[in-house]
């Protein structure tokens, strides 16, 4: 059955075209598109209006969000898997 799912016939290629598609699927992914690639646009192009010619943001306003944003993504994750977790004795046990 698992074969009719599959791309490659289950080999490695198949499990990492799988797992690459299921991260570009995931919301953190998505979020991380959205908040940097603006940050990297304005890093690197230049604001035409100013002289000398200045990138739109400067490398260290870029690097501390997108180093902030990586850390709050990674908190967010370790947060997540520490505090979201059910009782043993509930009565519904999604864990199964």
């Amino acid at each position: 059955m698992s074969e009719n799912l599959s791309i490659f016939k289950s080999n490695f290629w198949d499990v990492w075209l799988q797992k690459l598609l299921r991260n570009v699927a995931s919301m953190k992914f998505q979020w991380l598109v959205i908040l940097y690639v603006p940050v990297i646009w304005g890093m690197f192009h230049m604001n035409e209006a100013v002289k000398p010619l200045a990138p739109w943001i400067s490398a260290e306003l870029g690097l501390s969000f997108l180093g902030g944003g990586f850390i709050t993504l990674a908190t967010s994750r370790i947060i997540a898997r520490t505090k979201l977790t059910e009782d043993t004795n509930s009565e519904f046990d999604t864990d199964k």
